[in-house]
């Protein structure tokens, strides 16, 4: 009979997850979990295999996931005796139809060579294409384990016909552990309020996928409506409350490039002079202590908001596909979630005020909901100890 500690598990995740800084924070609360669970030899498939190298050190060996691989990848995945896919937003079809097939190829190869398939947490949907909910279906079908971190997920699940027990709990990122999650907050008289924007507002069902889309997109008239409004409410936030601002990118990947949107925002502003920009591509470390900073959040990326709550970071939720949302309802934060296609300067401005003057008691609050979805995220860790036991009984 194997040991747990002699089992071989490979990690997939969504395409070119390297760049975006929640996406790391997924994989280190990935291998932190599997550390606990007495894992020893774990593989990650990357899309820059150098850049999760030096991110994630010798926990790893790196796959690159370079078409150069693919041919040989039926013969070498034979090698793991469990495919463990999630983490992210793993299924949708809004940005791209070629999504779904080439972030589901590897389950897929798993499902045909018979390895075990554990589906870690991740977010899935919308799914609209009929090619997407089929692969989506195929794909996930007899896998051995699956969770999924929210309701929504739950329903797209069942809504394509995926068959046996699924598990709701929460995302990896509430799991994870790091030097900075006891830090103590001041108020200050002059708030720090941070902007993670994204690109929004692409090209919806595109046949290439995102990183092949042209960047010209941040040109496009709602993109720039929104990134007008963005500014001109930062510029009321400076001169009304004597805000700070500091401007966030979180995906610096090859595009979107959160980069790019964070200085168009600055050059709207008129007051940009009391603008930050944070572009110096930070460790998860070093990105987690700058959020225990802030009083506000702004966010367009989830994992921002996941990552503030560990300090009961106050947030408002910038939402283009529902999964804020999603989040939000969950702890009961919803009216601080503004869809992207509704965001406006006045309205904007007015949330804000409402919560940096009750952001004290706001923190308790979400220090307490943030403590209930890490106990739910630690069940990830009890299923796959549950599962990794029943593999070396099997073997």
């Amino acid at each position: 009979m194997k040991r747990v500690e002699d089992l071989r598990v490979l990690i997939d995740r969504i395409p070119y997850a390297e760049g975006n800084i929640g996406e790391e924070a997924i994989l280190a609360s990935l291998l932190q979990d599997l550390e606990a669970c007495g894992i020893r030899s774990v593989s990650v498939i990357s899309n820059q295999p150098e850049r999760t190298q030096t991110r994630h050190g010798n926990k790893v060996n790196v796959i690159s996931d370079g078409p150069r691989n693919w041919l040989t990848m039926p013969f070498n995945i034979r090698k793991y005796d469990l495919l463990i896919w999630g983490g992210g937003h793993m299924l949708q079809d809004r940005s791209s139809q070629f999504y779904i097939p080439y972030v589901t190829k590897t389950l897929l190869l798993a499902r045909l060579t018979g390895i075990p398939r554990f589906i870690y947490a991740p977010g899935l949907g919308p799914v609209v294409n009929q090619l997407g909910k089929f692969l989506s279906k195929l794909a996930i079908n007899g896998s051995s384990t699956i969770i999924v971190r929210d309701e929504g997920s739950v329903d797209l699940l069942n809504e394509i016909g995926v068959k046996g027990k699924i598990s709701q709990t929460a995302d990896p990122g509430f799991s994870l552990q790091t030097v900075h999650d006891d830090i103590q907050f001041e108020t200050s008289e002059s708030p720090l309020i941070g902007l993670a924007p994204r690109k929004l507002f692409y090209r919806k069902g595109s046949i290439l996928p995102v990183s092949w889309q042209s960047p010209d997109n941040l040109a496009n008239p709602r993109f720039e409506r929104f990134a007008e409004e963005t500014a001109a409410a930062l510029d009321l936030l400076v001169e009304k409350r004597n805000a700070r601002i500091v401007l966030i990118p979180m995906d610096i990947g090859p595009n979107p490039r959160d980069d790019l949107v964070c200085r168009q925002i600055s050059r709207y502003m008129k007051n940009s002079a009391n603008v930050k920009i944070y572009d110096d591509d930070p460790t998860l470390e070093l990105f987690i202590r700058r959020l225990a900073e802030l009083d506000l959040l702004v966010s367009a990326r989830l994992h921002g908001i996941i990552l503030g709550l560990r300090f009961g970071l106050p947030f408002i939720g910038i939402d283009s596909d529902g999964k804020i949302l999603r989040l939000a309802e969950r702890i009961g934060a919803d009216e601080y979630v503004i869809r992207d296609a509704d965001f406006e300067r006045d309205c904007f401005y007015d949330v804000a005020c409402r919560i940096l003057d009750s952001r004290e008691r706001l923190r308790s609050n979400f220090l307490l909901h943030r403590a209930k979805l890490s106990a739910k995220a630690k069940e990830n860790i009890n299923l796959l100890k549950l599962y990794l036991n029943a593999i070396c009984r099997q073997n």
